[in-house]
């Protein structure tokens, strides 16, 4: 019988953050693999799971971060080779990701090319930074008839497009983006409106209630996310 393939959400950093389905999902799957670039977000998801996987054994999935799309896309095979391997002896496998498996998650890749080989594969949701964000900063997402965009940062030639539509902003994905996308919310009026979030439910948490307050602070950290009110 061929095995298995688990999308498992770590959720955004704490451990107790992780599911009990993810828990039990993991401890009995026999091949816990883990996504391998140069990004920070692997090696923390491989963290909030590392007790639960002693003894297992580990498989890691190279990722480039390169621009070029056709290598990526051969990476992509080349990793879902490599699970399917594992299928074929009838492993079942855990594939571990930040946040949730089916929010820019490199996981479903993985998913529509095993599902399309005809292997079986299911996704367990984790928590979403965002939902993590807004908890730490107390406040809502969405309420009422309220709307809600999820915006990946580098959106560089639409940002202005996506920013000026109505309703609340999830900003994700910023890194090297963020500074220029806040600016262009200083000049729409959304200064004030802005929370900004560093590593949500990580050691080092930090919360900023405007730009103006997170533009006076250190440096933010490599997981920041960004939630805009339109209504404050």
């Amino acid at each position: 019988m061929k095995g298995k393939l688990y999308g498992i959400g770590t959720g955004p950093g704490d451990p107790e953050l992780l599911t009990l389905k993810a828990i039990n999902t993991i401890e009995r799957c026999s091949v816990i693999a883990v996504p391998k670039s140069s990004g920070d977000g692997e090696r923390v998801a491989y963290s909030i799971v590392e007790k639960y996987v002693i003894g297992k054994q580990l498989h890691e999935c190279h990722f480039p971060m390169v621009r070029d799309l056709e290598e990526r896309k051969k990476a992509r095979l080349l990793a879902a080779e490599g699970l399917v391997k594992h299928l074929d002896d009838g492993k079942d496998v855990a594939f571990v990701t930040l946040g949730d498996p089916t929010t820019y998650s490199t996981y479903m890749y993985m998913h529509e090319i095993v599902v399309s080989q005809g292997y079986e594969a299911e996704i367990v949701p984790g928590i979403t930074s965002f939902a993590a964000s807004a908890a730490a900063l107390g406040i809502s997402l969405c309420e009422g008839d309220e709307t809600l965009m999820i915006i990946p940062a580098s959106q560089n030639e639409r940002i202005e497009e996506l920013l000026r539509q109505p309703g609340n902003k999830v900003i994700m994905k910023s890194g090297r983006d963020l500074a220029g996308v806040l600016e262009k919310l200083k000049e729409l009026g959304y200064g004030d409106k802005t929370k900004v979030a560093c590593e949500v439910s990580m050691e080092n948490q930090q919360l900023y209630m405007s730009i103006d307050e997170y533009e006076k602070a250190p440096e933010g950290g490599y997981f920041t996310l960004v939630i805009v009110k339109e209504k404050d």
